[in-house]
């Protein structure tokens, strides 16, 4: 039953709304003032109605200055919705009660059945909103706190209480939906979730954060012998469960895992508590499951029990965790989920997104790992403070954090960037990093949905007059076609609502004062995002063309005059949101078959690579090879994606010119003689010739005709030197030359590292671009296995 308390010193109005509700089933409780509502809130501080009626003119206190006390006696708790009994007829009260957060305004004398039907849609509205708000914090399935809400509890926990920091995971569970099927899958984690409540404390705190892992606060907890203890219980209680569900006869071992940090003793940052017991959590799956083990205990060094890992349990490791070890905040179906939900909404409102991946890397191998944690936590905080409400930030490794920027434009990104640079370059620790980035658009793919008519869905329009009977007039006539329709006064106010929402199609007056249409349209054509994009059309009562002239000539896609007709109105509304969408859709369509050409053409270029490669039977895979080396020292160096990726075609075909040599020369196991070498030194002018047919990409044909050009001039075919050498061929020719030098050739066997290191560093300045040389030396160097070679 709901329940209500109705304030008013009108004994009649009190009696009626009394008797409306109660007959209909909602209980009443009836006050005569502000001050009694007051005192009984205060009485009754674990009891709150679901609904005030509060009356605005009353004798002992006004009714806005009552609900300025309730929210500030309630203040902490749920928001008590409130509706405003008034006999004033003002507008200005209506705007003072809606500004103090009221929630609907009835007007006095009321109907009873006006009364009753305010009240229950008051009512359903506010049950809609709790519903949500509880949706919002709690894991449907398991009635834990949502992956979200038990960060934000767990983090405020470890900043003053002390306890444990564990990470729970269910072993085997992948096998559970395989051999059982999803519903089985689900039941176990339900009855999992029973389970885990019967072990846990009262003041401890639980949260699901994946499919099947669990994050647990366990408060008091110290010792490893706890830790012990609660494990062997939940692992018994488990398997009783499984036997009790699956039969006896169980097809594989089942168990729980934990991992778990000390809290204080290892810290109080979140982040670094979280990687301590995740990486805790690795050393139980890897040494047998079905354990515990607490980070800084001898069992948490990493050994597996039974020696080297089988390939089995390799590939359990791997399909069981459903977050990455190093993923500190989203697992990989989260954020598959995350990103697909942006790709719908992008479809929806035409939008675009960036995505962007920044690495952090200190300049010195004396930084410790406490250290760089401490890094990446400010790192963290700063991106945090920095970037918008609605962009997704995801810890991707120990040093990389991925970011996904909706409604971002190219020119948008690299202000993003250069604002964290900045702001970064003032910490700490940035003389003792180096951060790197790189960045793409969000490319859309088709779906089925995109093809149906745009009338399918509600669309939204704002409409912005300083005339409020137009503003009105509008309302209502888009509204009754299914429109949802916001409303704006001032070209100000439509600016400030178009940093957050999207609308279909823009109703905007031309005749404001302050800021007139004109200058509103000339704002949006030249703002961030993707406001430029919108259709605007304009409301005008001037009957002269000069208006008209204006306002096309600034981009408005058409114009209304004042007064408008219901039936010009929808019509010039609808055709014009349906041909923006429409030739939206067909810019979608051009960019993905786009995408599906280049995407040919790099398969075609892919297959001559490899022929060429399969000339010289001791450099298969070079051109590849060369190829990614390119693109990573590109990348390095501050190339954009659509360049990164043009250097990778100019490397897979940079040797095709040596399809004119005879293969005798080429596989020769002996050195070359002098006419044989010249024979050699063709294939550049060779594969220039054949790539520079290639209208759609010209540049193929530099890295062809270039790549042996030295930096001091001595080199072939031009004898080209320094910056006359195209950029694109200098970064080949390191690449080239690192490959041939870490590769078998047929007169002599791979180098070892440090010898190619060597010469990199000899031939910088001389043979190779010394920018394009240090980059190269830097990759060698982290790669300290030597895997940066032929396999």
């Amino acid at each position: 039953m709901y329940w209500t308390i109705i304030v008013d010193d009108d004994e009649t109005s009190l009696k009626i709304a009394e008797d409306v509700l109660r007959k209909n089933n909602i209980r009443v409780t009836a006050l005569r003032s502000g001050q009694a509502l007051l005192d009984y809130l205060q009485r009754n501080v674990y009891s709150f109605p679901d609904l005030i009626l509060l009356d605005t003119n009353m004798l002992d206190t006004e009714g806005f200055a009552a609900l300025k006390n309730i929210q500030q006696t309630t203040e902490g708790d749920a928001e008590i919705p409130v509706i405003f009994l008034s006999a004033d007829q003002e507008e200005e009260s209506e705007t003072r009660g809606f500004e103090l957060g009221a929630l609907d305004f009835i007007r006095k004398p009321f109907a009873p059945d006006v009364l009753l039907s305010r009240v229950q849609n008051a009512l359903r509205t506010q049950e809609k909103l709790q519903k949500f708000e509880r949706e919002a914090r709690i894991d449907s399935m398991t009635g834990f706190l949502n992956k979200n809400t038990a960060e934000d509890r767990i983090h405020e926990m470890c900043r003053t209480e002390t306890g444990l920091l564990c990470i729970l995971d269910l072993d085997s569970f992948k096998l559970v939906n395989d051999l059982y099927g999803h519903d089985i899958g689900d039941r176990v984690l339900i009855l999992f979730a029973d389970l885990l409540k019967n072990n846990m404390r009262s003041d401890d705190v639980c949260g699901r954060i994946g499919g099947d892992e669990f994050l647990v606060f366990a408060k008091n907890m110290k010792t490893d012998t706890e830790l012990r203890h609660f494990s062997q219980r939940i692992n018994e209680d488990y398997l009783h469960m499984m036997k009790k569900l699956l039969g006896t006869d169980l097809k594989f071992q089942v168990g729980i895992s934990i991992g778990a940090a000390a809290v204080p003793a290892h810290g109080r940052d979140y982040a670094k508590l979280f990687h301590l017991a995740d990486q805790a959590l690795s050393t139980v799956k890897q040494s047998g499951k079905h354990n515990c083990v607490l980070n800084g205990t001898p069992q948490a060094d990493g050994r597996y029990a039974n020696g080297e890992l089988t390939l089995d349990s390799v590939t359990m490791i791997l399909e069981e965790r459903s977050i990455s070890p190093n993923a500190m905040w989203m697992g990989r179906e989260a954020f598959i989920n995350i990103y697909r939900y942006m790709m719908r909404y992008m479809e929806r409102y035409r939008g675009v997104a960036y995505r962007a991946l920044f690495s952090v890397e200190t300049t010195s191998d004396t930084v410790t790992k406490e250290e760089r944690m401490d890094i990446m936590a400010q790192f963290r905080r700063l991106m945090q403070e920095s970037l918008r409400n609605s962009d997704v930030m995801v810890e991707v490794s120990e040093n990389q954090i991925f970011l996904l920027l909706p409604e971002m434009h190219e020119g948008s990104i690299d202000v993003v960037v250069g604002r964290l640079m900045k702001k970064w370059e003032k910490s700490e620790y940035n003389d003792r990093t180096i951060i790197k980035w790189e960045t793409g658009q969000v490319h859309l793919m088709p779906h089925d949905d995109i093809k149906k008519p745009h009338n399918s869905k509600p669309y939204c329009v704002a409409v912005v007059d300083d005339d409020r009977v137009s503003l009105k007039i509008a309302n209502q006539i888009l509204t009754e076609h299914q429109a949802e329709v916001a409303l704006m006064e001032s070209g100000a106010q439509l600016l400030e609502y178009l940093r957050t929402n999207r609308p279909d199609l823009i109703l905007l007056d031309v005749n404001m004062p302050g800021m007139d249409g004109f200058e509103v349209l000339r704002r949006l054509k030249i703002a961030p995002g993707v406001a430029h994009d919108i259709p605007v059309i304009f409301l005008t009562s001037d009957e002269t063309s000069e208006a008209e002239t204006m306002g096309l000539r600034l981009g408005a896609d058409d114009f209304i005059r004042k007064p408008f007709s219901p039936d010009v109105l929808m019509l010039r509304v609808n055709h014009t949101i349906e041909l923006n969408h429409l030739q939206q859709n067909l810019a979608n369509e051009v960019e993905v078959k786009t995408a599906e050409n280049r995407k040919l053409f790099l398969h075609v270029i892919n297959a001559l690579a490899t022929s060429i490669d399969a000339k010289d039977t001791y450099t298969n895979g070079h051109s590849g090879r060369v190829a990614q080396y390119a693109k990573e020292i590109a990348r390095r160096y501050g190339y954009n994606e659509a360049r990164q990726n043009d250097i990778y075609m100019i490397g897979l075909l940079h040797d095709v010119g040596k399809i004119g040599v005879p293969d005798a020369i080429i596989n020769k196991p002996a050195p070359l003689t002098d006419e044989e070498y010249e024979k050699i030194k063709i294939h550049p002018v060779v594969g220039a010739r054949i790539l520079q047919t290639i209208d759609e990409m010209p540049a193929l044909a530099i890295g062809a005709r270039w790549h042996h050009e030295r930096y001091d001039g001595r080199g072939y075919p031009d004898g080209l030197a320094g910056e006359y050498i195209p950029e694109e061929a200098r970064i080949i020719s390191v690449a080239d030359a690192y490959d041939a030098m870490s590769s078998r050739r047929s007169y002599r066997s791979d180098l070892r590292q440090e010898e190619v290191r060597a010469e990199i560093e000899k031939g910088s300045g001389t043979q190779f671009d010394p920018r394009f040389a240090k980059i190269m030396l830097e990759m060698i160097d982290e790669d300290r296995d030597y895997r940066m070679r032929e396999s």
